[in-house]
């Protein structure tokens, strides 16, 4: 029963957070509020003690994993509280390989949809040297003239992360 409900929370909070960060850019507080209350009342009501330290050291763990992307702005806030409520949801244990399944796909998606944009080889080249140069940083640094080359590439994180979360627990869970 803990897998099942687990595994519902999980698809009902990430599809939840899918939609806002593809409509509005962004995942709202309250959701990862709710998110994280939601994995650590499931944690203590199935595991007591041992749920509650699971789910607050996956919570942790999620925090961990985004911190320093966020402080150099590779990712929002919002993707930041998302994983660390993610993480309450499905504890430390199915976190990482979660995560690391979400980001390779995440990379994935951001070179599919540079390619779809660009359309030839000299705009995508110019992109990546940008992304070398580091620009993509911090988004004030960046030149006017090439401030737009890297405008419309924004990938909603919450959709290839939320695609890793619910792939590694659908499978551990039917394991």
């Amino acid at each position: 029963m803990t897998g099942v409900a687990s595994l519902v929370i999980l698809v009902a909070f990430c599809l939840a957070a899918v939609y806002t960060d593809v409509r509005r850019g962004r995942i709202p507080n309250p959701l990862n509020a709710t998110g994280f209350m939601a994995g650590v009342l499931l944690a203590c009501l199935t595991g007591g003690r041992e749920g509650l330290a699971g789910s607050l050291a996956g919570s942790l763990l999620g925090l961990s994993i985004l911190l320093l992307p966020f402080l150099l702005n590779m990712v929002g806030g919002g993707d930041v509280k998302f994983l660390a409520a993610a993480g309450a949801i499905v504890g430390w244990h199915v976190l990482w390989v979660s995560f690391l399944a979400g980001a390779v796909l995440g990379g994935l998606m951001g070179i599919a949809l540079l390619i779809a944009r660009d359309r030839s080889i000299e705009r995508l080249l110019g992109r990546f040297v940008l992304l070398k140069a580091g620009l993509w940083r911090r988004p004030s640094s960046v030149p006017r003239s090439t401030a737009g080359a890297c405008a419309d590439t924004r990938l909603p994180y919450a959709v290839p992360l939320s695609a890793g979360l619910i792939a590694v627990c659908s499978i551990s869970f039917f394991a």
